[in-house]
């Protein structure tokens, strides 16, 4: 065997070539020929390897001397430092091949590039939308809400988006920097709008507002058509969106049409952009008898309140001002104060009950741009382990090139072209990559992000220079280590270089381990909470049921006619003996109960003022058995009891009852608590006094008390429950309908449409299965649940692309110690323990930082939620066992790859 490495180019034609080319700019050519004259070597004889060498260096000095008469004839003045064209092209060249020599690192390194980009991207895509809630009024800055706050012995009791009327006229009379009020009480959001119109019926399901006559005044880039003074003057008056318009009218003008018994569109409503707390598609005039001030401070706080205030008045100043006359003017609201809320704060920063909205949150946001930003620095260090890891093989290169002369600029200028057009591939597949993901990016997160949203200029510009800087310093850190190389020491021990710097590869990546754990511990946690929430014990029965929404339930039909038309549905449904029973109520698991009452139940009259808030749920008979709720002690309503019916039916008959009646009521656990009951036993049977449908409170009877369950999702409290009878003829927006155990749920579905159509052909059928939609709640978890896992599988990604692409190139740099230890007879895995101890130490070092990170960022995101898991030691587990695994079999990759070749083919230079 030939030693070639022993064998020298031609010493004369070196030194003829650096006498006649002075320029360092084909340098690089010259450590070409070089190479290619060491690759002639294994393949042709050594001296005919020598004649083609010398006829490469008459080649270039010819073309060389050539360029340069073209130079001097085109140039009058030309600096030794330019760069021209020829050098940019040549250095591109250079590049290129150096890029396609090493196909597994370049690829690694735009790969790991572009996803950073693109991961970095999309969070801030969707960082950028949440920050954008209600930018899109005109007079933003001016747009306050009133908030309600109840406070007993110093601690807030309760919140609520909702406010007392009255505050409307206590700001606009008392503050002269308060501009114009508004206030406005939606309709349950579950119920929608039915809407009568050339003999069609529409169901519609957007929201509804009962406003008074200033609303357009406090929003006025929300009205399209219509005078924003008087559009709501008159109690009929009706305003509608476009969306709505286009759908019932087509092309028809709908200003002045009759939709509706009481309503004739006054005004169109534009659609309002996702980005907004308030949503809306019909706004009309409030009751008259709301028209009176004194109304709005009784009962319970049932209204939103806005106001527009002037710029640059103090806030805080106000809100003190404005309590303090609450105070004084009715003192019989006791620990009751008002907070004013920016509207541009709502979406993030408020979390009071009665949100118009579910709202985001201003935290998980923040912690999903620094994923970003992690995602995007595990990118970059990815880069400059790999580069500054890849000198090693190109050491002789560099040192040859420096000794020869070859000055520090034109290393540079290599080094920036190459980083440059790798920063523009990783740029371009980002490009590609986004094309194809953003339009999906909305079944992910929730939000309607389907294409590039240049929202809040200010967050991208500080992207984008976040983005410009980091790019710079990765690019110059390699660059720093490939200046700062001395020659001599790179030619003498390639090794040693390579080791020496592995103190600042090894600190990166433990960042990156570090990262890495934290990310898999929290999506695990978050996988553990979600389905939790999602499989536990909820206390209600929600399998096999199909529930319709009734249209006309809050429409100009009568008790009666409703009770006819449900007695009709039943007796027909239950002629199938797929069907069970069936159920009308004012509400179904999975929705907000839609009453409220405050200070409206008392053990006795003289009880002072409660700030507990009541829901009050009207169901009939079969609501307990058929979704399977358990009673605590006493009965269900039973239609063959006076005592639940006659009563009753006299009031509703405007018959007079008998002396000192009552009605009966049932309570759930929460209520009986509430109410300083000490046990269910205690309030059973007890008289309570309750403000209902009389001018004043009617006793009631508690009858039965039911076991608390979670009739919204677990992530909310449960809600003191009032139970009381609809009497199967009021209150019955949606029908339940069970079906027996086995039963087909698409042939029940099926036979129950056809007799919804044939006895009521004009109603539109609205219905959905209720375990699905039960589900339905737990959509933001889920939504969080896919962004996080996504954007945490691409760190841990990047993070492992990281960790492959170091072990291939230490497996690489150190084939030779392989080689030898495999000749003295080391086993694979003493090899593969070799190459991946020192990551396995850093990973075991890593725990030690990742664990109490996991452990805060988990507790402070599972104190949101009343029903919670707990974290066990298998979330600290998981995420050391995946990294470990992954260290693992890369090295047992690498190893094996390593002890399969011919330790001949590593050690014949030596």
């Amino acid at each position: 065997m030939k030693d070639y490495p022993s064998i020298k180019p031609p010493r004369l034609a070196d030194r003829l070539f650096e006498w006649h080319c002075e320029n360092a700019s084909i340098e690089d050519l010259h450590g070409d020929v070089e190479e290619l004259f060491y690759a002639d070597l294994k393949e042709m004889p050594a001296w005919k390897a020598k004649a083609k060498y010398w006829q490469q260096i008459i080649s270039l000095m010819l073309s060389y001397s050539v360029k340069r008469r073209r130079q001097k004839s085109s140039f009058s003045t030309y600096s030794n430092s330019s760069i021209n064209y020829t050098m940019i092209s040549h250095y591109a060249k250079i590049t290129f091949r150096h890029l396609m020599k090493d196909k597994v690192f370049s690829l690694i390194n735009v790969l790991g590039l572009s996803v950073g980009i693109v991961a970095f991207f999309l969070i801030i895509q969707y960082a950028s939308f949440e920050f954008s809630f209600e930018q899109f009024h005109e007079n933003k800055k001016e747009i306050y809400r009133i908030a309600y706050k109840q406070f007993k012995n110093g601690e807030v009791k309760a919140t609520s988006a909702m406010n007392y009327g009255g505050f409307r006229a206590l700001l606009k009379n008392n503050f002269p920097e308060v501009i114009s009020t508004t206030g406005f009480s939606p309709m349950p959001n579950n119920l929608g709008f039915l809407i009568k119109y050339n003999n069609k019926m529409f169901l519609e399901p957007g929201k509804f507002l009962r406003a008074d006559s200033n609303f357009f005044r406090v929003f006025p880039s929300l009205l399209l058509r219509g005078n924003k003074t008087s559009v709501l003057h008159d109690p009929h008056s009706l305003i509608i969106s476009e969306k709505v318009a286009r759908k019932v009218f087509g092309d028809e003008d709908p200003i002045g049409k009759q939709i509706s018994k009481d309503h004739i569109v006054t005004g169109i409503l534009k659609d309002i952009p996702e980005n907004s707390h308030l949503h809306a598609d019909f706004i009309n005039r409030t009751d008259k008898e709301w028209d009176s001030e004194d109304a709005y401070w009784k009962g319970s706080p049932g209204f939103y309140t806005y106001a527009t205030i002037r710029q640059g008045t103090d806030i805080q100043v106000l809100e003190k001002k404005l309590n303090g006359i609450l105070k004084k003017v009715h003192p019989e609201l006791q620990g009751i104060t008002a907070s004013i809320q920016p509207i541009a704060s709502i979406h993030l920063q408020s979390h009071l009950q009665n949100e118009l909205e579910a709202n985001g949150n201003q935290t998980l946001v923040y912690v999903l741009v620094m994923i970003g930003v992690i995602i995007l620095v595990i990118a970059w260090i990815n880069y400059v382990n790999m580069e500054t890891a890849r000198f090693i093989s190109r050491i002789r290169e560099v040192g040859v090139r420096r000794i020869i002369g070859s000055g520090k600029g034109g290393l540079a200028m290599q080094y920036l072209i190459e980083y440059f057009y790798l920063n523009v591939l990783a740029l371009g597949f980002a490009w590609l990559m986004i094309q194809f993901v953003l339009p999906h990016f909305s079944n992910l997160t929730g939000t309607p992000i389907s294409n590039i949203q240049l929202t809040i200029p200010a967050i991208w510009i500080g992207a984008l220079a976040l983005f410009a800087f980091g790019s710079v310093m990765t690019g110059i850190y390699p660059l720093w280590f490939l200046l700062k190389m001395n020659p001599v020491v790179a030619l003498k021990n390639n090794i040693d270089g390579f080791q020496r710097k592995a103190g600042t590869r090894r600190s990166l990546m433990f960042i990156q381990f570090v990262s890495s754990l934290v990310l898999i511990g929290f999506l695990f946690v978050i996988n553990q909470q979600v389905e939790f929430m999602r499989t536990t014990n909820k206390k209600i029965d929600v399998d096999r049921v199909i529930s319709i929404r009734n249209p006309t339930a809050y429409g100009d039909m009568g008790f009666k006619e409703q009770y006819l038309e449900f007695q009709q549905l039943e007796n027909r449904l239950l002629q199938n003996p797929a069907i069970k029973m069936v159920s009308g109520t004012s509400a179904i698991p999975g929705t907000e109960v839609g009453f409220t009452f405050i200070n409206f139940l008392k053990r006795s009259l003289s009880d002072p003022y409660s700030a507990t808030r009541y829901k009050m749920m009207f169901i009939d008979f079969n609501f307990i058995p058929l979704y399977g709720l358990k009673l605590k002690s006493g009965r269900n309503f039973n239609s063959s009891l006076g005592e639940d019916t006659e009563v009753a039916k006299k009031l509703m008959n405007d018959e007079k009852p008998p002396k000192d009646y009552y009605l009966t009521l049932m309570l759930n656990e929460s209520a009986i608590h509430a109410l300083g009951f000490q046990s269910t036993e205690e309030a059973l049977n007890q008289i309570i006094y309750l403000h209902l449908w009389a001018d004043d409170f009617e006793k009631y009877k508690i009858v039965g008390i039911v076991e608390d369950y979670h009739h919204e999702a677990l992530k909310k409290e449960v809600n003191p429950i009032i139970f009381t009878l609809n009497y199967d003829h009021f209150q019955q927006a949606y029908y339940s309908i069970k079906l027996n155990t086995g039963a087909n749920p698409h042939e029940a579905l099926t036979y129950i449409e056809k007799s919804w159509k044939e006895l009521f052909p004009t109603k539109p059928f609205d219905y959905f299965f209720m375990d699905e939609y039960y589900d339905q709640q737990f959509k933001s978890e889920k939504h969080f649940e896919r962004i996080f896992g996504s954007f945490a599988a691409v760190g841990v990604f990047l993070a492992c692309l990281g960790i492959l692409g170091i072990s291939l190139f230490e497996a690489n740099a150190r084939l030779k110690e392989i080689s030898i230890r495999k000749v003295l007879g080391a086993s694979v895995l003493n090899l593969v323990a070799l190459l991946s101890k020192d990551n396995i130490k850093m990973i075991l070092l890593s725990c030690l930082l990742a664990m109490p990170a996991i452990y805060f960022v988990s507790s402070n995101w599972l104190s949101t939620y009343p029903v919670r898991i707990k974290l066990s030691p298998i979330a600290f587990i998981i995420p050391l066992v995946i990294l470990l695994v992954v260290v693992f079999f890369t090295s047992i990759i690498q190893t094996l790859k390593a002890s399969l070749t011919n330790p001949v083919d590593h050690l014949r230079n030596e």
